[in-house]
């Protein structure tokens, strides 16, 4: 994996900055950085550093005055995407991420799947009724989440909306943090088919990032103990870095690139992931393949 900053504005317009799989680097007016912008006067000596762990990339203010700003947002630390807008100081970059072949075979792979079929077919769902008070998109989404009969749950980001802890709590149903010492880690909830917390977890939460849902046959604290453990990753470097799985971009972006054995570790007891998908009545389910993680598309309409 490979990571450019292209830089589209400032000082240093038109210049590429590169950082390869398994390295960090950090970018500031002076020396003591990896990489210098001299010609930036609003930049900190050390402003901001990026890093790659060849399954993932994010960056990371160093403490700067000015502050780091992804995509208009300033942050502390966070996962970077394809064609994101970093700014720093008076620069501009634009994030270009190529994988490596390794991940390109595996994207192809995956991306080769059928459209997801179900019994009687992705028409028949579309042809019938819709549940009460939800729409028929909403019903097709309910419908894959509840065909196999196992217990689904959720993995919940509050950052996303400070309502969703009172939305649990007013729901009744299990929950907790998934690690409560943790004030940035999301929530874990079982949702049950006619749980009322439905109504808002698909009205309200899908296509706004809340985060993903899942099937799994085991209980509640076995599931809560799996998800606890990928919190913090290390990168190959030993670098301790929090891990974003619940986030649904990361979650699209991560389980195509994981090899075989990654993919199972990550699955462990889990059947099925489905996360809305790329664009606005997409949907997208991963499952286990004997290559990896298997992804599938379907269409809410």
């Amino acid at each position: 994996m490979l990571v450019i900053l292209e830089a589209v504005s400032g000082p240093v317009a038109g210049r590429r900055i590169e950082v390869r799989e398994g390295t960090s680097l950090r970018i500031g007016r002076s020396s003591k950085s990896d990489y210098a912008i001299g010609e930036d006067s609003y930049l900190s000596g050390q402003h901001f550093a990026v890093e790659c762990d060849g399954a993932q990339c994010r960056v990371r203010d160093l403490g700067s005055s000015n502050g780091t700003f992804l995509n208009g947002d300033r942050i502390v630390e966070r996962i970077v995407q394809e064609g994101d807008s970093l700014a720093a100081g008076r620069s501009m970059f634009t994030v270009r991420i190529q994988a490596s072949v390794r991940q390109r075979i595996a994207v192809a792979e995956v991306n080769s799947a059928p459209t997801l079929e179900y019994a009687g077919g992705p028409a028949s769902l579309r042809d019938g009724p819709s549940r009460d008070g939800f729409s028929p998109a909403q019903s097709i989404l309910l419908d894959a989440l509840y065909r196999d009969g196992e217990p689904v749950y959720a993995v919940l980001d509050a950052l996303k909306d400070a309502r969703i802890p009172v939305f649990l709590d007013a729901s009744g149903e299990r929950h907790a943090r998934v690690d409560d010492t943790n004030p940035l880690a999301p929530y874990l909830v079982v949702v049950p088919p006619q749980s009322r917390l439905l109504d808002v977890l698909v009205k309200d939460g899908w296509n706004q990032g809340w985060g993903f849902y899942f099937t799994a046959r085991i209980g509640f604290e076995d599931v809560l103990y799996h998800w606890r453990s990928f919190l913090t990753l290390r990168n190959q470097n030993g670098q301790a870095m929090s891990f974003r799985f619940w986030d649904p971009r990361v979650l699209r972006a991560i389980l195509p690139a994981m090899e075989t054995e990654e993919a199972g570790a990550f699955f462990g007891l889990l059947s099925r992931f489905i996360v809305e998908g790329e664009s606005p009545g997409t949907a997208v389910e991963f499952s286990l393949g004997p290559r990896g993680a298997r992804r599938q598309s379907f269409v809410l309409v």
